[in-house]
């Protein structure tokens, strides 16, 4: 009996045994399965988790990382195809798995199915994805985050022709930058203006574009507009199936003019349906010497070529429709403050710059602001230079070569050689007699003052400078009431080729020449010799043969009237 009861229990223990290890050497895919089947609220809500990490560990896609503006809106994100997304779920085991949207449209998601996702935003995705995991792991957080955009491509239509890769997260814009910085299309070609050649100018529109969905309905895009008012109908992302249509644009057939005070005056693109604010927002805004309240617009009538000047109003005429070929003008302040100053310098108290009222100071007044004269002064040496800008002076030079045309003194080539050395040696220096002003108080002499003036209080110089056809070319101490003869003496004396009687002075402040029996060398002045002005042999005979047949002539009518009167 008792051997009976062991043999028993050695069976049962064995059997037990037996059980465990068999279990033991189920595979994990075995626990999975199982635990997949359990059913009922005390089941494992993810014991199915080993499952979809195995099923989807194979699914490898590369992660393109592409810049953009920020984070992207859900409801303005349209989804579609190879769209790659994070699955997250988060519970008794968290898991974050890939999931890529397939080329019909669709996430296919193991052991939930597969849901549509073509065509909605991103909001509308979230939401069928997550509701549709919930149905089967009710009780975990669920996540569906977009990990990277799409490309694909487009088509763009116009001058250029072509297709692009883009993303949903591509504006416009952004392929425009790419059409004008490509030098290799048409739409950068410039021909010169010639007598021979057309002119062709061509540009892309920046304000004129269209983009056509494969739904057939057209948005207009104006990028002026986007950056004016950040509003995304006039910059809008792409979509599949998009067609670009860039149009080019010669700005002397269809343009706005906008000028004074604005940040950027210019003439622009006109779109129909143009206001006042479009134009002044196109132009960056209001200078900030601006009078908003003092707009001109001029209209020109094609029909008769005659234009109105119509005063607007900033904020009373923000809505007035502007037509092509409309021409804008903003009045600037009356009263503008502007940092305009002169500088003194030489021999006063105080040399350096000075502020100055626009058109109100004058010299006196500069000199004053600068302590006065020092003891070194010299007014007779005194100058005022004036400076133009570059393209003023060139402007003005222009103008006098113009007007050559109708003059009547430039005929021979000497003259229009010394015409042109006279131009180019015009000097910016205002004609100022500081003795008469400062000594007299001449009033006529206290000239108005202009930005960027200089003051040049000059000292005694007590030199004059002898050059040309002078033995030892320099300066020589001024003597006063010396004469010509003593300052070239001074210069080691005439050279072999000096021409004595053309001997000029130059005067140190007008830089006028003067014969020296007119006028008394003063201290600072030139005293220049020119040099003997030679012929070659060939020309003193071709002089004589003319004198000489000038003669003859004389002669022989001479000869021929008096024997015709006997």
């Amino acid at each position: 009996m008792k051997n009976q009861r062991t043999l028993l229990l050695l069976s049962v223990f064995f059997l037990v045994t037996a059980s465990a290890l068999a279990q033991v050497g189920m595979t994990e895919r075995d626990l999975s399965k199982l635990g997949s089947q359990q059913t009922g609220s005390m089941g494992k809500i993810n014991a199915d988790a080993s499952d979809i990490l195995n099923q989807m560990g194979s699914s490898s896609f590369s992660e393109r990382s592409m810049p953009i503006e920020g984070a992207i809106e859900p409801e303005d994100y349209v989804v579609g195809p190879n769209d790659l997304f994070t699955l997250g779920i988060y519970g008794y085991i968290t898991q974050q798995i890939p999931l890529v949207v397939s080329p019909e449209g669709s996430v296919i998601i193991p052991t939930v199915g597969e849901v549509n996702v073509n065509g909605v935003t991103l909001a509308e995705a979230k939401s069928r994805v997550i509701s549709a995991v919930k149905g089967r792991y009710y009780s975990s957080d669920v996540s569906f985050t977009l990990n990277s955009p799409r490309t694909f491509l487009v088509k763009i239509s116009g001058l250029t022709q072509g297709t692009f890769e883009v993303s949903p997260v591509t504006r416009v814009s952004e392929i425009l930058k790419v059409l004008l910085v490509d030098t290799l299309n048409t739409s950068k070609v410039y021909y010169e203006k010639s007598n021979d050649r057309e002119f062709f100018n061509t540009q892309i529109s920046l304000r004129n574009i269209e983009l056509q969905s494969k739904d057939g309905t057209v948005k207009k895009v104006d990028i002026y507009k986007y950056f004016l008012t950040s509003d995304n109908d006039y910059n809008p992302y792409f979509l599949e199936g998009d067609l670009l249509k860039v149009p080019y644009v010669r700005l002397e057939n269809n343009f706005i003019n906008v000028g004074g005070a604005v940040q950027l005056g210019g003439s622009y693109e006109y779109v129909e349906g143009d206001n006042l604010e479009t134009a002044i927002g196109i132009a960056r805004g209001f200078d900030v010497n601006a009078e908003p309240d003092s707009i001109v617009l001029y209209r020109t009538y094609e029909q008769t070529g005659k234009f109105d000047k119509i005063f607007l109003n900033y904020e009373r005429d923000k809505d007035y429709k502007i037509e092509k070929f409309d021409r804008l003008f903003v009045n600037y302040k009356l009263n503008v403050q502007k940092n305009i100053s002169v500088l003194v310098m030489g021999e006063v108290v105080r040399p350096g710059y000075y502020p100055i009222s626009f058109k109100n100071t004058r010299l006196k007044d500069a000199i004053e602001m600068a302590g006065g004269f020092n003891d070194k002064s010299y007014l007779p040496l005194c100058i005022l230079f004036r400076t133009y800008d570059a393209e003023y002076a060139a402007k003005d030079t222009s103008e006098i070569l113009i007007n050559m045309r109708a003059n009547d003194l430039l005929i021979s080539s000497v003259d229009q050689t010394n015409f042109y050395t006279d131009i180019k040696s015009k000097r910016n220096r205002v004609i100022v007699d500081f003795e008469k002003l400062f000594n007299k108080n001449d009033e006529s002499q206290n000239v108005l003052l202009e930005d960027k003036d200089v003051i040049y209080i000059n000292d005694n110089k007590n030199i004059v400078y002898v050059f040309g056809q002078v033995n030892q070319e320099g300066y020589v101490p001024f003597k006063k009431g010396m004469d010509i003869e003593y300052y070239i003496k001074k210069a080691g004396g005439l050279s072999l080729a000096a021409e004595e009687a053309d001997t000029r002075i130059i005067k140190f402040n007008s830089r006028g020449w003067y014969d020296p029996d007119e006028t008394k060398i003063e201290t600072g002045d030139f005293v220049y010799v020119p040099k003997e002005t030679t012929r070659p042999f060939e020309v003193n005979v071709a002089l004589i043969s003319q004198i000489a047949g000038v003669l003859l002539g004389v002669l022989t009518t001479y000869i021929l009237i008096k024997d015709t009167s006997k």
